[in-house]
């Protein structure tokens, strides 16, 4: 059965010794937002917890934009063009293009892409070679933020699924948890407490330095 708002909800209530029903101290509709707010501090760390695969129209050139509601780009796979035949798209560096063809992005345009390119520091968008023409389609998978909640579902017995797969279920309650006591930190077992949720929701996802290489094609494996 698939986790739900509500077992967050009620394992957050039962660490922070909620039992009025709609929270007294800390209320539901404050651990529902900051369950919203915990969706995108995962995929910070973890962006595949939620790719999804989208088509991309392509525009003339060589720079595209990744699907609007994406965060960042995961994968480019083939071409969805009739006239493309399901050209496989295969990663390339953009270094290396450079050296081979340094005028590559003013070559002859087309609908078949043969490889893509992508720069972490310009997360929502990535380059295709060789150019694209008007009618050229990308499959791609994107990492997405996922919809918020409804303030609706600020309930402990929310029946709603949450967004994530369910192995996400712990670190979501510790996400919420940290929120929670930061909120009363004046004292230091609140804060300490905070803190040490936070940290475990970051051992849980592998947090390291290398965060953003992780969330990208360019890494090691992807």
């Amino acid at each position: 059965m698939a986790a739900t708002v509500g077992d967050v909800l009620r394992r957050a209530r039962t660490i922070l010794q909620e039992r009025t029903t709609d929270g007294t101290r800390w209320t539901n509709k404050e651990l529902l937002d900051w369950l919203n707010e915990a969706y995108g501090i995962v995929l910070g760390i973890r962006p595949g917890a939620n790719a999804v695969t989208s088509e991309v129209a392509c525009i003339a050139g060589a720079r595209q934009a990744i699907p609007a509601g994406c965060e960042r780009l995961l994968s480019v796979i083939a071409n969805t063009a009739a006239k493309a035949n399901g050209l496989a798209v295969t990663l390339i560096r953009r270094a290396e293009l450079n050296a081979m063809r340094p005028r590559w992005m003013g070559e002859q345009q087309t609908v078949a892409i043969e490889h893509f390119m992508y720069d972490e520091d310009d997360p929502k968008a990535f380059f295709v070679y060789p150019p694209a023409a008007v009618g050229a389609k990308l499959q791609v998978l994107c990492s997405a933020v996922p919809a918020p909640h409804a303030e609706a579902q600020a309930k402990a017995n929310s029946t709603e699924a949450i967004r994530l797969p369910d192995t996400y279920a712990p670190i979501l309650v510790d996400l919420v948890l940290a929120r929670a006591f930061a909120k009363d930190a004046e004292g230091g077992i609140n804060q300490a407490r905070a803190s040490a949720h936070q940290q475990a929701a970051q051992a849980a996802l592998g947090l390291n330095i290398q965060g953003d290489g992780l969330a990208s094609p360019n890494a090691e494996g992807a």
